[in-house]
């Protein structure tokens, strides 16, 4: 059985159970590395039909459908666009994982950051650095935004064109700080955070001093904000690619544990792993700072929310080395089933998605982080950060994340399924249930254990 239809069977039956088995890499994903260029669409008789399929809901759905139907009549005759909402993320990769084993696959596919490991093990897309290179006169891809083209590489070629990328901020309850006389200037560091936390407390009995939601992207956050990887070997960037899980190095483990202290010090409020439990716990005054993603600044608006600014995420090691994961969903153009024109085609709709206007467009109505650098030297963008702060952290803290292995994270073909075993274990450890090293250990073996048991399915 080809390799595709052995993962798409692997990946298919643990997604039906909302446990995706961990992997590493394909032979090669991107079985061939060469594209179609601009002849196969010239070549075209009728107009060339495109299939996309996303799982973005409300503002995001809207703006991206507004951007498609701009891109269809600007290429009315020549290609059409189709697209599809597929319900959540988790419910659009499989829907995929069955188009594989269908042949029916969309000509585009817009999957979540944690997908890319097995979109690249499915081998059904071309890669978004042969497209380019094919097309030189569509996207340059050297206007990405560094930090988004680091997630979506592996062995130096970019797979993906990110769409909507998103980032970890630290929230702050202006007045609440303000009563502790918590410096403002020492938020910049992990320490200097659970500090502040503490202070908060004994200032404010009844407040918390910090809410983060307990998911699996937190955990990776500490440990790209330690400068470590979270998988081996090179967080899986490299041919070989990911074959064990890596959570009990030093800096890493310094990171989580100075995190799970403010939680059995009853420091630290613990809402679960929803990140909308800990916005409306920060947005109701009981806990005086936040980890969330940069998402949560559409929810606070929308509730009305005064009084409280974003921070960049803290780091605990040297900023040259270590910082923030990149969130959101990538473009991926599909090969195997997909005509060249088509593929040219979609390759015109990915470019026009990335480009500087409509990235300036999107992150206007949605809050993502435009991936195109170009939107900086943007008159209307820069009178747009001025008059929303908030959204001008995000952006510095974007351009300014150093391309390093750690900021990469890891690239695994079964991400949700390393954070399935990853956070009860780091919920035991934080409620005082179980001592941090036995968590941080179990969780290590239980993630490698995924990792080989996907490599075993996938015949790698």
């Amino acid at each position: 059985m080809p390799v595709r239809l052995r993962l798409a069977g692997a990946i298919l039956a643990a997604v039906a159970t909302m446990v995706t088995a961990c992997g590493g890499p394909a032979a090669q994903s991107t079985e061939s590395t060469s594209a179609p260029g601009p002849a196969a669409l010239s070549a075209a008789t009728a107009p060339v039909s495109v299939t996309l399929w996303h799982g973005m809901g409300g503002a995001a759905g809207e703006a991206l459908q507004a951007e498609i139907d701009a891109f269809n009549a600007a290429n009315r005759g020549k290609i059409e666009v189709k697209a599809s909402f597929q319900g959540s993320y988790a419910d659009a990769i499989a829907k995929y994982t069955s188009a594989i084993r269908d042949t029916s696959t969309p000509s585009v596919m817009v999957s979540n950051d944690i997908t890319t490991g097995f979109l690249r093990d499915a081998g059904q897309t071309v890669p978004a650095a042969a497209m380019a290179a094919a097309n030189p006169d569509d996207l340059d891809l050297d206007q990405l935004r560094p930090a988004a083209r680091n997630y979506y590489t592996a062995q130096g070629q970019l797979l993906a064109v990110p769409l909507a990328t998103s980032m970890p901020l630290l929230y702050v309850n202006d007045g609440l700080l303000d009563r502790a006389d918590v410096d403002r200037s020492t938020l910049g560091t992990l320490d200097g955070v659970a500090a502040a936390a503490r202070k908060v407390s004994s200032a404010s009995p009844d407040v918390k001093g910090i809410v983060q939601p307990m998911d699996g992207w937190w955990f990776e956050q500490l440990t790209a904000a330690s400068g470590a990887l979270y998988c081996t070997p090179a967080n899986g960037r490299e041919a070989g690619g990911a074959t064990a899980s890596s959570l009990t190095g030093e800096p890493q483990r310094r990171a989580i544990a100075t995190m799970a202290k403010l939680y059995t010090d009853g420091v630290a409020l613990d809402t679960g792993v929803d990140g909308n439990a800990a916005v409306k716990a920060f947005s109701a005054g009981k806990v005086a700072m936040m980890f969330n993603s940069s998402g949560a600044i559409g929810g606070l608006n929308q509730i009305g929310m005064k009084g409280y600014s974003v921070l960049p995420l803290p780091l605990s090691g040297d900023r040259a080395t270590s910082g923030a994961l990149i969130g959101g969903a990538a473009m991926w153009v599909s090969r195997v089933g997909h005509t060249d024109a088509e593929q040219v085609a979609s390759w015109k709709l990915v470019s026009h998605l990335a480009s500087a206007a409509v990235q300036e467009r999107f992150a206007k109505a949605t809050g993502y982080a435009p991936i195109n650098t170009a939107v900086d030297t943007s008159s209307s963008w820069q009178a747009f950060l001025k008059d929303n702060p908030r959204s001008a952290v995000l952006a510095k803290q974007f351009a300014e994340t150093p391309s390093v292995p750690a900021t990469s994270g890891c690239l695994s073909g079964a991400m949700s399924g390393i954070r399935a075993v990853v956070v009860p274990e780091m919920q035991q450890a934080f409620s005082g249930a179980k001592p941090l090293d036995d968590a941080l250990t179990a969780a290590q073996n239980a993630a490698t254990a995924k990792i080989n048991d996907y490599r075993k399915q996938a015949g790698q």
